[in-house]
């Protein structure tokens, strides 16, 4: 009976997730690539809050050079956000969810982009505090993106 027991339990358990197999050497390239994509976005992330989350804030920024650089870098990176990620390779079945995550962020991340955009070309404050405010939206999905990756190693 226990082993009958224990049998059940293993299965459940493997049927939840409980055990999984060692990632493979592409995987675990893959999982690398895509970490270090994710690293950059976050990254990004935290430069483009520079453009400021209120009018004023914003309009110093628009206003101010070196921030406007700074900014533009990131949103640089947000506008190639798929193509980031699909220069990561190919994800096998059992990681796609993490690309869909990653997927769902860069929605956000190029809106984010087409906001910036517009600030900079019709000196338009309003719309980089939408800029701003997206990418934070998006921040969440990178977290989240960046747990599933540590969960598979």
């Amino acid at each position: 009976m226990r082993a009958l027991l224990a049998a059940a339990c293993i299965a459940a358990l493997a049927a939840c997730g409980g055990t999984s197999a060692p990632l493979a050497g592409a995987d675990r390239e893959w999982v690398a690539n895509t970490g270090g994509v994710i690293d950059e976005l976050e990254r990004d992330v935290l430069l483009a809050r520079s453009g400021g989350t209120t009018v004023q804030a914003a309009r110093r920024a628009l206003n101010d050079e070196s921030s406007l650089y700074t900014i533009l870098v990131a949103y640089t990176d947000f506008e190639g956000c798929r193509h980031m990620v699909s220069a990561a390779g190919k994800p096998a079945e059992r990681l796609a969810h993490v690309e869909r995550t990653l997927t769902a962020a860069c929605t956000l991340l190029q809106h984010a982009s087409v906001l910036f955009t517009q600030a900079v070309t019709r000196h338009d404050a309003r719309a980089l505090v939408r800029a701003t405010r997206t990418t934070r939206r998006a921040s969440p999905l990178l977290v989240r993106a960046k747990t599933e990756l540590e969960r598979l190693d």
